[in-house]
């Protein structure tokens, strides 16, 4: 696999749908040898200027001659820019790397019955892979939607953590609802729905398929959250 699929690869996932459980990214993070840990990490969390603070708090640092990674999001050109060290993107090498890594881990888990990371998640991995691999003494994170389901979390004893301004937010992003997105109830859809990920379990009960929105009619968009 090269770079390009693997970017296509990580596209396929659905971005927001049920978030996994803490234990999940942790027992993941374990089979990538905890790469978090030995890291200084900053974690920043909050409504509105999440991505400032973490921008000046990476200039404050390499202005001190520190060594940082700064892992933020979303993107706007190149997935890349969601990793950086030392206020450069990661090359596409460090990337494609990491991602093998983290869909190797995920596949095994998977075969054992666990769902395959979220979009997020899937990320989340490879930063703290990159970041280790790298070694970088500081690491300003910024969390992901927020919340206690946060993949971000799992890591303990953080440096320093900052919460911005806090408001109502993100509460048109996913839609807990038994049918399904697209209004179908079976389990049998669910497990083979186009937008439901083989990754994706079917006991989750939700499907993503987002047949609701094409259709005119409430789908992913509508709802609260899962925090």
């Amino acid at each position: 696999m090269n770079y390009t699929e693997a970017v296509d690869y990580i596209e396929t996932i659905p971005k927001f749908t049920v978030k996994h459980p803490p234990e999940h990214t942790r027992e993941l993070l374990s089979r990538l040898g905890n790469p978090q840990e030995g890291i200084k990490i900053i974690h920043v969390a909050g409504t509105n200027g999440k991505g400032s603070v973490c921008a000046y708090l990476n200039a404050m640092l390499l202005a001190g001659g520190k060594k940082t990674g700064l892992f933020t999001s979303p993107h706007l050109v190149r997935i890349n820019e969601r990793f950086q060290i030392n206020g450069e993107d990661v090359s596409d090498e460090q990337f494609l790397d990491a991602f093998l890594k983290v869909e190797k881990a995920a596949k095994e888990y998977e075969a054992e019955g666990e769902g395959h990371p979220s979009y997020f998640e899937t990320l989340f991995l490879m930063g703290m892979l990159i970041f280790k691999e790298a070694g970088v003494e500081y690491l300003v994170m910024e969390t992901g939607l927020g919340g206690r389901l946060d993949a971000t979390n799992v890591v303990e004893k953080p440096l320093a953590c900052i919460i911005t301004s806090i408001s109502r937010d993100h509460i048109r992003v996913s839609r807990r609802h038994p049918r399904g997105d697209c209004g179908r109830e079976s389990r049998h859809h669910q497990s083979r729905c186009p937008g439901n990920l083989r990754r994706q379990p079917a006991r989750s009960g939700f499907c993503h398929c987002r047949k609701g929105e094409r259709d005119g009619k409430p789908g992913m968009a509508d709802g609260a959250v899962v925090l």
